[in-house]
């Protein structure tokens, strides 16, 4: 489900940038996803010092997120979507899903099962089907 709105966001994004500046798109995402995960968190954590941000880990968890995973990933794929188009960003979406579970396997320790890696390499193989 989440794949298919991916793919649909890729191709708005793409038609997006031929009328609007480069990258009001991705700005556009990025101000959303904000709204919706402050909501969600919000939501779910009711306890106020849990959101208090010191100079540990918790600050570089955000930090890497906001800029790293959201700003620079974001902004990657939009200039490659503009370039290239929605096809080629969205062809390379199962190298990300193997790229993490390698890295979580080796840098966090992580155990991965036969059942994560058997669903992996459907969720690959059913992707490039369909493209």
């Amino acid at each position: 489900m989440v794949l298919q709105h991916y793919k649909i966001w890729l191709i708005v994004q793409t038609k997006m940038s031929m009328v609007y500046p480069s990258y009001s798109g991705t700005a556009l995402m990025c101000v959303c996803a904000s709204i919706q995960s402050v909501v969600y968190a919000m939501c779910t954590e009711r306890d106020w010092s849990a959101w208090k941000l010191g100079w540990d880990i918790r600050l570089l968890t955000v930090v890497y997120s906001g800029v790293l995973a959201s700003g620079l990933m974001v902004t990657l794929m939009t200039w490659v979507s503009r370039m290239r188009g929605p096809l080629f960003v969205s062809s390379f979406f199962p190298l990300m899903l193997a790229t993490v579970a390698i890295l979580g396997s080796h840098l966090l320790h992580e155990q991965l099962h036969i059942g994560s890696i058997i669903a992996a390499v459907l969720i690959i193989v059913g992707l490039y089907i369909v493209l």
